[in-house]
């Protein structure tokens, strides 16, 4: 299977470096839980690889990308006809009830470790 259909199935189970998994997981995280953001998170990335320069460009990567689509969104922003095609091809392969869900079921494991 070729990795654009690995990615778009369970991109955890895809053929990726240890490094990219990293990157994609704290895309993830800073996309749908940005205030669960830690230290320990930055220093994951770090342990794969990641130097601080890198680091700082998947940052600005991730924030970029939600801050255009929360503009369109917030602005009613229709997509091209092309567009909403590949949304609709895309949503039949890609089920994202299950974002996020790694990070909010270890944050709600270490919620009472306070």
């Amino acid at each position: 299977m070729e990795l654009t259909q690995q990615l778009k199935d369970n991109y955890r189970e895809a053929d990726l470096t240890e490094a990219e998994l990293a990157m994609l997981e704290f895309a993830e995280l800073l996309t749908i839980q940005p205030a669960n953001v830690v230290e320990s998170d930055i220093e994951r990335l770090r342990e794969v690889g990641w130097v601080d320069e890198d680091i700082v460009d998947i940052v600005h990567q991730t924030a970029m990308y939600n801050y255009m689509v929360r503009v369109a969104d917030g602005l009613g922003v229709e997509l091209s006809e092309r567009m909403q095609d590949a949304e609709v091809r895309d949503a039949e392969a890609v089920d994202t009830r299950t974002w996020g869900r790694k990070n909010q079921e270890a944050l709600a494991s270490t919620a009472g470790d306070d």
